[in-house]
């Protein structure tokens, strides 16, 4: 029994001093810059037996000096974007693991290299810089306009973005890297500077301000920035156009070897095709084709008032709730949408004058 309640006794006593080694441990930026630790010794002695007044030593003081320090953390994939469409927004968090409340300037730039291992090979028309303002994660063109960060709490993160325009025709699966470089400096309250790093001796009585951040992707160690790299996707359609001559008959020979003479029947075929590849449907298609000089073009090759075909399909010459018209000299075709890999085969005749 005795021996028992001494073992629980030991690890009763083990639990008790896990508790106390970790219940003073701090968040990551430790103890705040500028707070100061006081300490002094005391020392309790006797003589003959008799005990003595305790004698304390004189105070040792310092002052936390200020570690500087943040990380920037990238979506772990690509951000789908769409040709041709603007306030496109890689989000970033920048966390300050600093040990006092800084300002960080935010800048984006183009990167060469895909962080997700793809190809980058295009660069957006436009590169813009933002911190959340309303704190909700999501870039909101209309309310966050702040380009810097002012004055995060020691340990606070927020959500920073690099907004792009991305070029018009874009093709699908194109890639563009971008980098966010976050600077510490001062805060707003203390001027907004740049922050300089103390040399020398340490001061015991001042508060002195070291470097501690990592090399991010473009920048180094110990520069008080902080860099980090996300990219865009395109999601588009790849649609191709290509468009072929048939001559179909001729006055002299009719439609047995017919020849490009005048007077001759020549059917165009005109093929829209949204590659197999592209990642969504194009939509809202329309195709123009205007009649060269010296041609004619045939209104009822297909019917009365029926001067084209829309994949097999007569459509009427006005314009009216069909896909084709024909006014002023042109063919116009309109398509709702093609699917990836999906084509539209337009034809149409024309007589050479």
């Amino acid at each position: 029994m005795l021996r028992h309640m001494q073992k629980w006794m030991a690890r009763t006593l083990a639990i008790a001093v896990l508790v106390a080694s970790t219940a003073g441990v701090a968040h990551a930026t430790g103890t705040a810059a500028g707070v100061t630790i006081s300490n002094s010794a005391t020392v309790n002695y006797s003589v003959n037996a008799v005990a003595q007044p305790a004698i304390t030593s004189a105070s040792a003081d310092f002052v936390v000096d200020r570690q500087i320090n943040l990380t920037l953390t990238p979506p772990g994939t690509y951000v789908n974007v769409t040709p041709g469409t603007a306030n496109n927004a890689i989000p970033f968090v920048l966390t300050n693991t600093s040990n006092a409340p800084l300002n960080f300037v935010l800048a984006g730039a183009n990167n060469p290299t895909d962080p997700y291992g793809g190809t980058d090979n295009f660069n957006p028309s436009t590169i813009a810089v933002f911190a959340d303002v309303n704190g909700n994660g999501t870039y909101e063109p209309a309310t966050d306009t702040a380009t810097l960060v002012d004055t995060l709490a020691a340990d606070a993160s927020i959500h920073v973005f690099i907004v792009s325009t991305i070029p018009g025709g874009q093709a699908n699966g194109s890639i563009a890297a971008l980098t966010m470089t976050a600077t510490a400096h001062e805060t707003t309250a203390n001027g907004g500077g740049a922050l300089t790093q103390n040399a020398g001796a340490d001061v015991a009585a001042t508060v002195q301000t070291v470097f501690a951040d990592g090399a991010g992707a473009t920048d180094a160690a110990r520069d008080a920035a902080f860099s980090a790299t996300g990219a865009f996707l395109v999601q588009g359609a790849n649609v191709t156009v290509s468009k072929t001559e048939t001559v179909i008959s001729d006055p002299i020979n009719n439609t047995t070897n017919p020849k490009h003479i005048p007077g001759a029947i020549v059917e165009y075929q005109v093929t829209v095709t949204n590659a197999a590849s592209s990642a969504v449907a194009a939509t809202t298609i329309t195709v123009t084709d205007v009649m060269p000089a010296n041609v004619t073009f045939q209104p009822n090759t297909y019917g009365a008032g029926q001067g084209m075909q829309v994949g097999g399909v007569a459509q009427t010459n006005a314009a009216d709730a069909d896909q084709g018209t024909f006014a002023a000299n042109t063919v116009t075709v309109t398509i709702p949408s093609l699917a990836p890999g999906a084509s539209s085969v337009i034809t149409f005749r024309v007589a050479v004058n």
